[in-house]
């Protein structure tokens, strides 16, 4: 049953409608959330963008084609991002980056860095930092994402935020990461997102975490319907983040550094 639901889901929503259960919720909260868009959606879809900013709400980078950055070279690393940077910057200055599916490597750090991202959100963790000789800071994600816990762990929907809350109150500037076409749902506005925004957290934008502490909730938007979901989720199908892959920290990146 719930492989029935999780793969309706997927394929049957309408991201217009789910982004503005999510804005209004936010709003009738007075937070502001970072939204993870590649640069493909923005540039097919631009009143998305629009909608995101208009609340006074961060937009940053997921990419330009939502590949995943597991294997990319320096150089091929560096277009994408730079790809979706110029698209969005139509809309908002671009401070972040998140990985597709979390997965990357050394390239994507160094292309981060090499285009003035500030900070970079596609590692699990709870405590943000800075690697030795690496101007840009790692904002982890908090385990497991929305899609994880509730598809391959089975989470109800009190429990994912009950796990949530628990490693929030332990870090120093972590986010969440959710998807607009899950979380956007109204049964999962008033299960998951209500919930947080109802607790005793600092809601900030994830840009604003670098400088202080506090919770950022982000959402991650690929796609608006069926048709543009399917390519990405075959591409999700033979990525390693269906294993749950977190890959090496930053850290480890750069530690070899001479």
């Amino acid at each position: 049953m719930w492989v029935l639901r999780t793969v309706h889901e997927r394929v049957s929503f309408n991201v217009y409608n789910h982004l503005e259960n999510i804005l209004e919720t936010l709003s009738s909260y007075g937070v502001s959330a970072t939204f993870f868009i590649t640069g493909e959606m923005a540039k097919k879809h631009p009143r998305v963008a629009q909608k995101i900013c208009k609340g006074d709400h961060e937009i940053a980078s997921h990419g330009h084609s939502h590949k995943s950055f597991l294997e990319v070279s320096c150089e091929e690393a560096e277009k994408e991002i730079a790809e979706s940077i110029k698209i969005l910057g139509r809309f908002q200055e671009v401070k972040g980056f998140r990985a597709p599916f979390l997965v990357r490597n050394k390239a994507t750090y160094l292309a981060c860095e090499k285009l003035g991202i500030g900070y970079d959100s596609s590692e699990h963790g709870l405590t943000k930092y800075c690697p030795d000789g690496f101007k840009v800071t790692v904002l982890p994600v908090i385990s497991p994402l929305d899609t994880h816990g509730l598809d391959l762990m089975r989470l109800r929907a009190k429990d994912l935020v009950a796990k949530w809350l628990l490693q929030f109150n332990k870090s120093n500037g972590a986010t969440a990461c959710m998807h607009a076409w899950r979380i956007g749902r109204k049964k999962y506005v008033k299960a998951v997102l209500e919930p947080l925004l109802r607790s005793d957290l600092t809601f900030v934008c994830a840009y604003e975490l670098v400088d202080r502490d506090g919770v950022a909730l982000t959402f991650d938007v690929e796609y608006t319907s069926l048709s543009e979901s399917l390519p990405h989720n075959i591409s999700l199908l033979r990525s390693p983040a269906w294993k749950h892959h977190q890959g090496l920290m930053a850290r480890e990146f750069f530690s070899n550094q001479s």
